[in-house]
């Protein structure tokens, strides 16, 4: 089951633990989402002093997050490199990519589990097509490009959003993110 996507008759390098991953992150996301447990790590990470006026014991949380997002990178590189796909442990003096791929598909996701899901096969489209581009003569770094422009826009949309919110009363808002009644689509009158 080590190869578990096949097009063609070639095989792909997905494998098995991508319905690992997404398992993960759907449990992930209940426990975030649908628990105490959840509810005490995300008001601990909005306010720290907030939640421990609210009789939260902060460091228990603190504690506990950094050990499921240990065990969570832990699961990850598991699954990069004893799935089969290629990958192997090797000694050298640079420091593997995989980990800094992280940080712009949570910043992506909107450090939601399920949206880091979406945002995960992205980078990794962008990022396996990237590769398969320098087959005629693109450079490498074309991808990053693409990849930083993505997450930049997003960004600037997320930046411009917040701007909005602090800067308009919240009718202003709302009526400057309706669409305007005068566009209809086709067909509707």
């Amino acid at each position: 089951m080590d190869r578990i996507f096949r097009s063609g008759g070639s095989v792909s390098s997905v494998n098995s633990g991508i319905v690992i991953a997404v398992i993960a992150a759907v449990l992930l996301y209940i426990v975030l989402e649908r628990t105490r447990f959840g509810f005490e790590f995300k008001a601990c990470g909005f306010n720290r002093e907030a939640a421990r006026y609210a009789g939260i014991n902060e460091g228990r949380s603190i504690i506990l997050s950094l050990m499921i997002a240990g065990a969570l990178a832990g699961l990850g590189g598991g699954l990069l490199y004893l799935a089969g796909s290629g990958k192997s442990i090797d000694v050298v003096d640079v420091l593997a990519a995989e980990g800094f791929t992280g940080i712009p598909v949570a910043l992506l996701g909107l450090n939601n589990p399920l949206g880091i899901i979406f945002s995960g096969i992205l980078i990794s489209y962008l990022t396996v097509g990237g590769f398969n581009m320098q087959l005629y003569s693109f450079v490498p770094q074309v991808i990053e490009i693409i990849t930083a422009v993505i997450i930049y826009f997003s960004a600037f949309a997320l930046l411009l959003k917040a701007f909005l919110q602090n800067k308009l009363p919240d009718e202003e808002l709302s009526k400057a993110m309706e669409p305007d009644p005068g566009l209809s689509p086709k067909g509707e009158e």
